[in-house]
C-alpha cells in the first residue's frame, strides 16, 4: 500500500508540474504573438508592398562618388603599374 500511495503521490506532482509547463507555453506563446503583430521598429522608409525604398542620391552627391573612385583605382593601378616594372 506505500507504493500505491509513493506512486500516486508521483503522479499528482507530475500533474501539477504539467500544468505549471502548459501556463508557460501559453504565456510565452501570448508573448510571442505580440511581438509577430507589432509594427516594425524600424524608421526606414518603406513602400506599400513592404519593400524598402531607395534613396535617391543628388546629382553633386553622385559626382563626388564618381570622382573617389576613380582617384582610387587610379592609386591603385599606379601600385600595379610600379611594381611590375
Amino acid at each position: 500500500m506505500a507504493q500505491a500511495s509513493g506512486v500516486q503521490n508521483a503522479i499528482r506532482e507530475l500533474e501539477e508540474e504539467q500544468k505549471r509547463i502548459e501556463q508557460v507555453i501559453t504565456m510565452l506563446k501570448n508573448i510571442h504573438g505580440q511581438r509577430l503583430s507589432a509594427p516594425p521598429a524600424s524608421s526606414a522608409p518603406s513602400a506599400a508592398n513592404g519593400r524598402r525604398r531607395r534613396r535617391r542620391l543628388s546629382a553633386d552627391a553622385r559626382r563626388r562618388i564618381s570622382e573617389a573612385a576613380k582617384k582610387r583605382w587610379a592609386a591603385l593601378r599606379g601600385v600595379k603599374q610600379s611594381t611590375k616594372k
